[in-house]
Formats: C-alpha cells, sequence, structure tokens
C-alpha cells in the first residue's frame, strides 16, 4: 500500500512525498524515495525505526551513484544515440527532437544529467545544420549554463554556439565563444589531443565563415550542361590549379572574414601552438581559400553523393564514371547544394564538379566524410 508524508520545505510550502518503490537500496533499513514538487527533484533518505520516520535529504551525487541502467535499456540508448547522431549530421531536426526526447526519457530518472547534456548537443547540432539558430543558440546557452566549464560537454557546446554564430553571419557574437573554446586547456589534458582539437575546430571555424559569407553571392545560371561540359575539361588540371581556380573566384569581402576569424583564433593559442599552424597570411592565398570552400561545402553535398541508397551511390559502384556523367547526377547534386546555400557562381560549380569527378565519388566519399564536433573526441 502507498504512504505518504508531508514535507515542508523552508523555502516553499509543503509538497505530498508519496513512498512506494524505493529507486536504489541502502544499508540496513534505510531507502531511497525520490519525488517531485513545484517543478524540482527531491531526493529523500528514509530510515525507519519502530516509533519513527526519519527524513534527511539525500545528496544528489549519492543518487547519482547509485543508479545503473540495466542491460536492455543501455541497449535501446546506444540505439537511440546513434539515431540522434545521424540525424544531427543530416538536420533532421523534427526526428532530433523526437530522440532527444526520448533519450531523455530514459536517462533523467537514474540522473544521468551530463549524458543528456551531451544528447542536448546533438539536438541543438541538428538546429544547427537545419538552419534553425535562434533554437541552437538558446539551447546551447542553456547546456553552458548546466555543465561545468571544464568537462567535455561544456567545450563542445561552446564550440558549437560559434558555430552557430557563424553560420549566422554574426562575427561579432562568435569571437568571445571562439576565444573561450580555445583558451580551454583545462578539459583536454594530453597536449597532443588538445593541439589536435584547437587545429581540427579551428579548420571548422574557417570553413564555415567561408561558406556562410558567400550567403547570396553570384546571380549566375548554373546551366547543368554547361557545367558538366566545362568540369570534365577543368578535371583534367591539378588539384592545386582547381583550388586556385576557385580561390580566384571568391569575393574579397569573404576573403577578409576568412582572415578576421582565422587570425582572430590563432591569436587566442600559444605561440608555439600557433607556429605549427598555418599563418592567417597563408590561409587566406588563393588555393587555400579554394581548398576551404570546396571543404566546407562538403557537409551538404556529402548526403546527396555518399548516401549508399542513392541513385548516385549505386550508379557509381554498378557502371563507373561513364553512366554517372551521362546522367548528370553529380552537377545537378552540386548545383543543388550550391542553389541552397544561395550560391550562384559558375566557375565554384564547375570547379567543385571537376574536383568530384577528377577524385571519384570512392575516395571523395572516403576523405571527404564530414564530421561533428562531437566526433574530435
Amino acid at each position: 500500500m502507498q504512504r505518504q508524508l508531508i514535507v515542508q520545505h523552508t523555502t516553499q510550502s509543503p509538497c505530498r512525498l508519496s513512498l512506494h518503490r524505493p529507486f536504489a537500496q541502502l544499508a540496513g533499513n534505510s531507502h531511497v524515495e525520490f519525488c517531485e514538487c513545484f517543478g524540482n527533484n527531491y531526493f529523500y533518505n528514509l530510515t525507519s525505526n519502530t516509533s519513527s520516520l526519519l527524513i534527511t535529504t539525500i545528496d544528489r551525487t549519492i543518487y547519482m551513484a547509485l543508479q545503473k541502467l540495466n542491460t536492455a535499456q543501455n541497449e535501446r540508448l546506444a540505439r537511440l544515440e546513434h539515431k540522434l547522431h545521424i540525424a544531427a549530421m543530416n538536420g533532421d531536426l523534427v526526428t532530433a527532437k523526437s530522440l532527444a526526447f526520448d533519450i531523455q526519457s530514459l536517462l533523467r530518472p537514474f540522473g544521468y544529467e551530463t549524458r543528456l547534456m551531451q544528447v542536448k548537443n546533438w539536438l541543438y547540432e541538428s538546429g544547427i545544420e537545419a538552419g534553425d539558430y535562434a533554437f541552437a543558440i538558446d539551447g546551447l546557452k542553456a547546456v553552458k549554463l548546466k555543465t561545468n566549464k571544464n568537462t567535455r560537454v561544456h567545450l563542445e557546446a561552446t564550440a558549437l554556439l560559434a558555430i552557430a554564430y557563424l553560420r549566422n553571419q554574426d562575427l561579432n557574437n562568435a569571437e568571445p565563444v571562439i576565444r573561450e573554446v580555445l583558451q580551454n586547456a583545462k578539459v583536454i589534458t594530453s597536449e597532443r589531443k588538445r593541439e589536435a582539437f584547437r587545429k581540427s575546430v579551428i579548420e571548422r571555424f574557417d570553413q564555415e565563415v567561408t561558406l556562410f559569407s558567400m550567403k547570396g553571392i553570384g546571380n549566375e545560371s548554373l546551366d547543368i550542361d554547361e557545367v558538366q561540359d566545362d568540369a570534365k575539361t577543368m578535371s583534367a588540371n591539378t588539384e592545386q590549379e582547381i583550388y586556385t581556380t576557385i580561390g580566384v573566384s571568391i569575393p574579397q569581402s569573404v576573403i577578409n572574414s576568412l582572415f578576421r576569424i582565422d587570425d582572430f583564433a590563432k591569436k587566442q593559442l600559444p605561440s608555439n601552438e600557433r607556429l605549427k599552424l598555418p599563418s592567417p597570411q597563408q590561409q587566406v592565398q588563393e588555393d587555400r581559400v579554394g581548398e576551404t570552400l570546396f571543404s566546407s561545402v562538403k557537409r551538404t553535398l556529402y548526403k546527396s553523393l555518399c548516401d549508399p541508397e542513392s541513385d548516385i551511390y549505386k550508379a557509381w559502384f554498378s557502371d563507373g564514371l561513364k553512366l554517372v556523367l551521362s546522367k548528370k547526377y553529380i552537377t545537378s547534386a552540386v548545383i543543388a547544394t550550391l542553389t541552397s546555400l544561395g550560391i550562384g557562381v559558375k566557375m565554384i560549380a564547375t570547379s567543385i564538379v571537376a574536383l568530384v569527378i577528377k577524385f571519384g565519388i570512392e575516395v571523395y566519399c572516403t576523405h571527404y566524410k564530414p564530421s561533428g564536433v562531437m566526433d574530435l573526441r
């Protein structure tokens, strides 16, 4: 039979605590009960004897340490998190919200708040990929408030927040967040791994500011036949030459934004670490700018070219380049990607198609698979 007690909190009205199944067994005749009162969770150590019931609050960390998911719950959690990761990379915000809710329902009763905050990072990453920057920014700010600044989850939320600002072309708000990411030396204790993380995240910042500063640039007609014919000819050039062709097609205003973010980011690093990376002046050379833009497009283009179930991917592996070109699969995917990003520069479209033809879809899909901030662990 369920028993009830009235528990008086010092700062709130009395709360009715229902006593039923214990969440964790403690020593002797003690056990832990849980109740929700006025939107807050309380945990109580209940010790009974022949004449009374002693009620004391139990430290939340002790409660969390006592809880464990069973095998079936862990397996379900792994499946849900895998699906959420895919939804985040694909920008499938509707699916990501549903999966995050299911995971929250599984984790929160056991007090796994840090794990839940990692899940929220994936959710808000899907918001970034879906272009819902307000949702992502507000959510990531909340994750930062709820997590210790010296944890990996907090660091990743901060990096994602910087990316959200860069995609929203808000460089002023992005810069202090970038500083916070790059000046945190406590989360990643290994010097080698910390340097690798910083190098990768700066490359990501460069890619984001370059690509999204290109939004609305160019209004040329991207005729599929013309782009493909020119790309087939250009694919005979070296990679460096094609990267340079992209670079000379990028407006100075975009190059200025890239220089600003790259220079700002690298100034946050210790001098010995900064010297191992290309200088901001080197980073805005034509071939490097072209390679940066090509790398940034992969986050959208990869989904079209590298899905094993797509017509492009199947055609490449069954019939090779000849069929892919005859069907204009690659050119169609590149034009659709650039159009969705608001980029209407024919030479850039032609150069990207030429590089994919030159690499081949198999090599492109292996070496240009996009990674998320959480994949840098």
